[in-house]
């Protein structure tokens, strides 16, 4: 009797179980369904004409900027190049840029065509400044990964001396050379 109270125990555990990961995985792919269809409506918008297709170009350029800057932050730390304050100021680049994002939703939402384009105007310039602020973030950190300059030249120039010295004592076997 105790066996069987524990094999029901544990098939009740191992239904509930299941039932929560598969709740989690639904919820996980509806999450992004709804992230590649709201990227897909952006996209096809930004390619209409008038205010309300700036205003989709506008949101679409601040997350490629945004994008980008997140993937050179990743690249630069990958390769143990210096980031300094990058990962904070970043940070506080995407909370601005929610805020703008939100500001261009709102446009986008208005009923009223008409005050869309005044509204544009200082949406525009907050855009670009977010644009261009992780653009400089980016600048930053490619400078900052290509800071060794010295360090490859030089080790270039003892590659090379290396290499004329193994070809004048003639220790470099033809064979390794024409074997490719």
């Amino acid at each position: 009797m105790g066996t069987l109270l524990a094999v029901l125990a544990t098939l009740a555990f191992s239904s509930c179980a299941v039932v929560v990961v598969l709740r989690s995985a639904v919820r996980a792919l509806r999450s992004r369904l709804t992230v590649l269809r709201d990227a897909a409506g952006l996209r096809a918008r930004a390619y209409g004409v008038g205010p309300a297709a700036e205003v989709a170009r506008l949101r679409r350029e601040m997350e490629r900027s945004l994008g980008g800057a997140r993937r050179a932050l990743a690249a630069a730390r990958a390769v143990h190049a210096p980031v300094g304050d990058v990962r904070s100021l970043l940070g506080r680049l995407e909370l601005a840029a929610r805020g703008v994002d939100a500001e261009l939703r709102v446009l986008e939402a208005q009923p009223d065509r008409s005050r869309v384009p005044a509204g544009l105007d200082t949406a525009r310039v907050r855009a670009g400044m977010v644009t261009t602020a992780a653009a400089e973030l980016v600048d930053g950190l490619l400078h900052a990964a290509g800071h060794r300059d010295d360090e490859l030249a030089l080790l270039h120039a003892t590659c090379a001396v290396e290499a004329e010295a193994l070809r004048s004592s003639g220790q470099v076997p033809h064979r390794h050379l024409t074997s490719r």
